[in-house]
């Protein structure tokens, strides 16, 4: 009952934004611009996001291979895919990690473990997006740095990501917190934490590869990056390079909150108030936000083929 609440209270909030920003912007101005789209640049945005999705799932196969286990990368893409599907489908991309986590314990026997990594994984990405976000922050000048936000959240998130390195980089310090907290006192929770403790030494013995791993998450989100200038440039909307590389990574941090349904509602926001502050209108930033994410929506049906074809609760013979 409360998960239901919850999922409405998201649904509402989307709903709520979105009749907001429809009512305050030109619809004719908006439709047109649509409308003429290049068709050219979003197939080339197509090509774009298919990039995006092997870069994903190469990340995935080096921190498993990283732990000892080698996968099919035929097998890792197609759940991925399916992963994908979920992400946008359901109300949160937990739904995602729960399909990634139950076809890779089939290859390390340990759900844990699988939890660890895909947490690793989205750790990784997640610091990826900081690091392109204060980057063009830095680079981009007066031009780009007086984005709403834009400051507070890269020095709040600047102070999360070095606590998390310095856990990660000490050993003994999680096993500090944990008995300092008490938890260490209760059987489950301590075979779970040194389960997981495993995982981290692992990846800490062997940092290679969790080098190419954030290689491949920053190679990756400025894919993300050049897919939404794409569009942009297939929309005919005069927008800079340096400002896209700021404001879609600042947009992916705020959508981490999850408040919305999948973030709806919330981005459109978002890219309207970072649109009027580059000098855009607000029928440019809609149609950039809804055709950016709904095509993203419309190529991960591509996951739902792949479940049908699984059988729905089969896991590939791959990755077994």
């Amino acid at each position: 009952m409360k998960r239901t609440g919850l999922l409405v209270a998201k649904v509402a909030v989307s709903l709520a934004l979105l009749a907001y920003l429809f009512s305050t912007t030109d619809m004719v101005a908006l439709a047109r611009r649509v409308r003429g789209g290049d068709t050219a640049l979003l197939a080339g945005a197509v090509v774009l996001y298919t990039f995006m999705l092997g870069l994903s799932t190469w990340r995935w196969h080096l921190l498993l291979r990283a732990l000892g286990y080698p996968s099919s990368m035929r097998a890792l893409s197609a759940s991925y895919l399916v992963a994908t599907f979920f992400n946008n489908f359901l109300p949160s991309n937990i739904g995602g990690d729960v399909i990634r986590v139950r076809d890779s314990s089939r290859l390390t026997g340990s759900t844990t473990t699988s939890v660890t990594v895909v947490a690793i994984d989205r750790i990784l990405g997640f610091g990826a997006v900081y690091t392109l976000a204060a980057a063009a922050y830095a680079a981009g000048g007066p031009a780009v740095q007086h984005l709403a936000g834009a400051r507070v959240v890269l020095v709040g998130l600047g102070a999360v990501f070095l606590a998390l390195a310095y856990v990660f980089f000490r050993p003994g310090t999680a096993g500090r917190l944990m008995t300092a907290s008490g938890l260490a006192r209760l059987p489950w929770v301590q075979e779970k934490f040194e389960l997981v403790q495993t995982a981290v030494h692992a990846y800490r013995a062997r940092m290679a590869p969790v080098w190419a791993a954030f290689g491949a998450s920053i190679a990756l989100q400025a894919a993300v990056v050049w897919y939404y200038f794409v569009i942009a440039h297939a929309l005919r909307i005069p927008l800079s390079l340096s400002a896209c590389f700021l404001m879609v990574p600042l947009c992916t941090l705020f959508q981490a909150v999850p408040v919305s349904f999948n973030g709806w509602g919330i981005r459109e926001s978002l890219f309207a108030v970072y649109f009027a502050q580059v000098g855009l209108p607000r029928e440019s930033a809609l149609a950039f936000s809804l055709l950016g994410a709904g095509l993203i929506v419309l190529l991960s049906l591509s996951g739902a083929v792949v479940w049908t074809w699984r059988g729905g609760s089969t896991a590939p013979d791959a990755v077994q």
